[in-house]
């Protein structure tokens, strides 16, 4: 329950690819208003299923504008 309140304003994103590149695993995320998210970490570690952003979500207006 604890959990639950402490991420409850952040912005959830969820694993989409992994690649191992040397001595890192680069995590590419989808987060729930279509932007994308990075972080890496080393080898002998794994990417979480789910990376919590602290950042407000893109309105969804403006989500599908061409970039």
């Amino acid at each position: 329950m604890i959990i639950e309140l402490a991420v409850a304003g952040y912005l959830q994103c969820h694993i989409d690819t992994m690649k191992i590149v040397g001595d890192e695993i680069k995590c590419y995320y989808i987060c729930q208003d279509t932007s994308k998210e990075f972080a890496s970490t080393g080898k002998q570690f794994s990417c979480p299923k789910n990376l919590y952003v602290d950042r407000d979500p893109i309105p969804f207006k403006d989500r599908f504008k061409a970039k």
